[in-house]
């Protein structure tokens, strides 16, 4: 059955009310606590907080209000450029994360408010409608140029967070943590900033090479480059390395490839197929599809290949395995039925039962990290594949691409975002979206660009 956005939107909220405080509260840094730590907020039971939030439409958002950074007299204009840089990834990151919303000048426009430390005006910043208001200052110390990020309470006039940051070649990531600090004292989530995607990129017609790029399309770069086709990659949940396919002398190997050495390790090469890796939760387990006893079935296995425990049993496709966040689930494709469709399973094999009836034909199943939702490719009757979302009882779905092809869904580490290839551009490009569908945008411009997998936070 098709339902509203907003029925799905419920149900998401619904599951994970119980975590979620209420972003209308005043936050007050003490003075001995660390720069940009939130400080204690109520919790609202779960009963009251869900009235809240759907009799609304949905959580809460924060009202903030992003002064122009200031620079000193005498900058050059290469670090001038620089800082105006910095704030304008700044705010783009606070704008994809779905906190908040934002108070801004008329086109062409800036606000004049002051907003220096010593004699900030409370009263002209208060009256755009903001409830928190963020300031920058390039400042000179004896270590180096810094950024001082500074933060207040417009509800009762209050400084509530400050933290020097030292200026730096790395200006974007520089921006990203910033943003995900904010986004750390001001919500109960943590930032997907400082995140990459990894995919499958097409060098030519017979390779494709892993490659990665920031979450904005930013600072792309290519990880390997010894032909042939890399297939499906999956991040491990330390964000150390990557698990992906490639074709062997006569079989589909898996492999591992470590981000800090760039040195690739063979993991199974069993007779058939060895593909669609994904790294348990906790990093200690990979669920695969392997084909060495006769037909492609889910099995879990140790990161090095060994200790095969075989989950599934039928004379049919068993593949693209994907975890529950606790670890205690799997999802997967299997045509058992005549026609692909989803399953979940316990993780020891038992409890398997069908996720999917709504449509014909529905693979590449992806567990949000939230837990509440199912992403899977669905084939239109017209032909084109599409991107759905289901409960994870498989009550209700909706649809959110249409047009050309959309496939190989993937969520980013808070589940508000996922991932996904199209070729509505003509060749297959990364794209990213809200969880609801709103906000497609293009990350890619490779001409040929696959499979998608959002790492977990990244430290650098």
């Amino acid at each position: 059955m098709r339902v509203s956005r907003l029925a799905v939107s419920k149900l998401a909220v619904g599951v994970l009310a119980a975590n979620y405080l209420l972003l209308t509260a005043n936050f007050v840094l003490a003075q001995d606590q660390p720069p940009l730590t939130p400080a204690p907020a109520v919790e609202v039971p779960a009963e009251e907080l869900w009235l809240k939030l759907t009799s609304s439409g949905g959580r809460k958002k924060l009202s903030l209000v992003i002064a122009d950074f200031k620079s000193p007299p005498g900058t050059d204009a290469q670090t001038f450029a620089r800082i105006r840089d910095i704030r304008s990834v700044l705010v783009a990151d606070l704008k994809f994360s779905l906190h908040f919303t934002f108070e801004e000048p008329e086109s062409g426009k800036a606000f004049s408010f002051s907003t220096d430390e010593k004699k900030l005006d409370y009263k002209g910043w208060g009256t755009t409608g903001a409830q928190i208001l963020v300031c920058g200052d390039l400042v000179s110390k004896r270590s180096g140029p810094q950024i001082q990020l500074r933060l207040y309470d417009l509800d009762v006039n209050r400084l509530i967070a400050t933290k020097a940051y030292g200026l730096s070649e790395q200006w974007r990531w520089l921006a990203h943590q910033m943003a995900d600090e904010v986004i750390k004292l001001l919500t109960p989530d943590d930032g997907v900033s400082r995140t990459r995607i990894a995919f499958s990129r097409a060098v030519n017609r017979e390779t494709k090479e892993l490659c990665i790029v920031d979450y904005d399309g930013a600072n792309m770069g290519q990880l390997t480059s010894s032909g042939g086709l890399k297939l499906f990659p999956d991040w491990a949940p330390s964000g150390a390395a990557l698990a992906y396919c490639t074709y062997g002398s006569s079989t589909l190997d898996i492999h591992t490839y470590a981000l800090g050495s760039g040195k690739s390790v063979l993991v199974s090469s069993r007779t058939g197929l060895n593909t669609t890796p994904a790294f348990s939760p906790d990093g200690r387990t990979v669920a695969t599809s392997l084909g060495f006893e006769g037909n492609q079935e889910i099995y879990l296995m140790d990161p090095n290949g060994k200790n095969l425990r075989r989950l599934t049993n039928n004379k049919s496709i068993d593949i693209s395995p994907s975890w529950s966040p606790n670890g205690r689930q799997i999802t997967f494709v299997s045509d058992r039925t005549g026609q692909p469709q989803v399953y979940v399973m316990n993780v020891d094999g038992t409890d398997l039962r069908r996720l999917t009836f709504e449509g014909s034909y529905n693979t590449s199943p992806a567990w949000s990290p939230r837990g509440d939702l199912i992403a899977f490719v669905q084939r239109q009757p017209g032909g084109t594949n599409q991107i759905c979302v289901t409960d994870i009882n498989g009550d209700t779905y909706m649809r959110l691409t249409s047009g050309m092809n959309n496939e190989d869904p993937c969520w980013s580490p808070d589940g508000l975002h996922i991932a996904f290839a199209s070729n509505r551009s003509g060749s297959f490009e990364i794209y990213t979206m809200d969880w609801t569908g709103a906000n497609q945008r293009r990350v890619t411009n490779v001409n040929g660009a696959y499979s998608p997998a959002w790492s977990p936070r990244l430290s650098r």
